[in-house]
């Protein structure tokens, strides 16, 4: 299933045939009006908005959701995590070594992995257990310095820290619901309390809380941290009005207070109220600065159904406490603020009724690529619980006298695969379609394209100078058609030849023609940089966070792309 925005309202139309060169008698539609030659490098280049479409015909943004693998990578299978494994997870790659960080009874517990997929809960000795040692747990029960750690947090890489503070984790632990501060540690094992109140807020009423998963990290755009916080509206009694904050600090410890810091996702007209109530929330964000690419944020919003009195006939005479499902969107920005939301439809959608997220379906912070890199794993946490249920035995009397009881009654962490860069594509009609983008700037040798035509899909280039005119050579009746491809960097020819060195540093615009296929990124490459370029865009990510443990020669033999 796909979910798709259309771009016939804000974008210019040109009517050619597809694969019909220009001539004298027919020339094409100039194009007016452009902004700044965009200096695009030899960077990934992806469609989550109009940035590439001066032009468009018979084409469409959609939205992929990934591929639920159904797998129940981790579930609550030790005594000391109790019954139940955290929503407020979280997942990094380093190294060869996947990490996964979960927060469960008795603290937070680590799980590592060398495929993302079969994964193990080590005994590090950290904490103490009930006489005993023997567990996974990496802060909480004396590890870390505390005995008792909050569930609310997120650990992330920090680029801009010591080497023994490079991994962060930001929690609440104390018991007001505010305080956000930040362990740190070398290896994401061993942690330290080093930064208190990094988050925090001043609010009457009690309106405000931070028991959500608050993102924080080292953006390299702007070169400042940015914290993506829970924030309350006002809202009637009764709700929360939960919604999605931003702040940006040079430092740790920078963040402006909670209320004093702009909404930049929440409620509005067009979600579902029932009666005069509201009845959706926003709650935890996920939010990533894209690797991958030149400038691309993602948020996985958690979207929250109320259960109301009075509108729904389950509770008709008696209402059940904060109590709801919940499900994950997905949202674009090319700057972290404004983002673009594809239609609101799921990324994530609850399993059927009887499946072990039929209730809750929580996108959690962290994306990886697989072993061989054409794939992206995402991690949720499946419920079969909803949102509330186990808040009293008043709530659990009432929802399952609606039918709303668990079946199972069980919270798993499970995989979600997709492709590199699969998030959206730019779609042709089966009859084809086309686009042009504005003036850019490469460098490069070679233009690659991230593309699925399956079996009936075409594709051609073709490359224009500031005029809009083709340029001799790489015109779109000298490119060979791309077909039968389904590859993360299929390159493009005319007449046999890939070479647009030539090129490289004018403004130029690319010419898209193409039918029933997907386009979900493209790139200009050297020859040489199909291992090197993809290394190097990690380390420029993170500084180091690929290679931490290993040599950089055994960093360039890693090959994803």
């Amino acid at each position: 299933m796909t979910h798709r925005i259309s771009i016939c309202s804000v974008l210019v139309f040109i009517l050619p045939t597809l694969f019909v060169t220009h001539s004298a008698a027919g020339e094409r539609t100039k194009l007016v009006n452009e902004p700044d030659v965009l200096d695009i490098g030899n960077r990934r280049q992806v469609f989550i908005d109009g940035r590439f479409l001066a032009t468009s015909h018979n084409m469409e943004l959609i939205m992929h959701p990934p591929r639920k693998t159904g797998e129940r990578i981790l579930s609550a299978d030790r005594p000391w995590e109790g019954n139940s494994i955290g929503s407020y997870s979280c997942v990094l790659k380093v190294g060869d070594t996947y990490h996964l960080w979960y927060p469960a009874r008795s603290g937070l517990c680590y799980a590592r992995s060398k495929d993302g997929i079969q994964w193990e809960k080590p005994d590090l000795g950290l904490a103490d257990y009930e006489g005993s040692r023997n567990n996974n747990i990496v802060i909480g029960r004396g590890a870390g310095g505390i005995d008792k750690c909050g569930s609310e947090g997120m650990v992330f890489y920090d680029p801009t820290a010591p080497e023994d503070q490079r991994f962060r984790y930001a929690v609440r632990i104390s018991d007001e619901l505010k305080d956000t501060v930040v362990f740190s540690s070398p290896d994401g094992i061993h942690w330290q309390l080093t930064h208190k109140k990094v988050l925090t807020f001043t609010h009457p009423e009690g309106r405000q809380q931070l028991d959500s998963q608050n993102v924080i990290f080292w953006d390299d755009r702007i070169n400042k941290y940015v914290a993506y916080m829970r924030y309350n509206r006002h809202v009637p009694k009764g709700f929360r009005g939960r919604s999605i904050a931003r702040s940006e600090s040079n430092r740790l410890g920078g963040f402006s207070q909670v209320q004093d810091s702009p909404i930049v996702l929440a409620p509005d007209s067009l979600d579902a109220s029932l009666g005069d109530h509201p009845v959706v929330d926003y709650y935890t964000n996920g939010t990533i600065k894209y690797p991958w690419a030149q400038q691309a944020y993602y948020m996985f919003p958690q979207v929250y159904l109320h259960y109301v009195q009075g509108e729904m006939r389950e509770f008709a005479d008696d209402y059940v406490t904060n109590a709801g499902p919940l499900h994950t969107q997905f949202a674009a920005s090319r700057d972290g603020i404004t983002w673009h939301r594809f239609g609101r439809r799921p990324f994530v959608d609850l399993g059927m009724k009887g499946e072990f997220d039929s209730m809750c379906a929580r996108v959690f912070y962290g994306l990886v690529p697989s072993v061989d890199g054409k794939e992206m794993y995402m991690y949720y946490l499946g419920s079969d619980r909803l949102h509330g249920w186990g808040r009293d035995d008043r709530n659990r009397r009432l929802l399952t006298a609606g039918g709303l009881a668990p079946t199972e009654d069980v919270s798993v962490i499970s995989r979600l695969v997709l492709r590199r860069d699969g998030f959206v594509s730019a779609r042709a009609a089966y009859a084809g379609g086309e686009f042009t983008t504005p003036l850019m700037r490469f460098a490069g040798e070679k233009l690659v394209l991230n593309v699925d035509t399956s079996a009936t899909g075409l594709v051609r280039c073709e490359l224009l100078d500031r005029e809009g005119k083709p340029i001799k050579g790489y015109r779109l009746a000298d490119c060979d058609v791309i077909h039968t491809a389904n590859q993360i960097n299929r390159q493009v020819s005319w007449q046999g030849q890939s070479d647009v060195s030539a090129l490289a540093g004018k403004p130029i615009r690319l010419r898209i023609a193409f039918r029933d296929a997907d386009l979900y990124a493209f790139q200009f490459m050297n020859y040489t940089d199909s291992t090197s370029n993809v290394c190097r865009v990690w380390l420029n990510y993170s500084k180091g966070i690929l290679c931490l443990t290993r040599s950089l020669s055994a960093c360039l033999k890693w090959n994803p792309y």
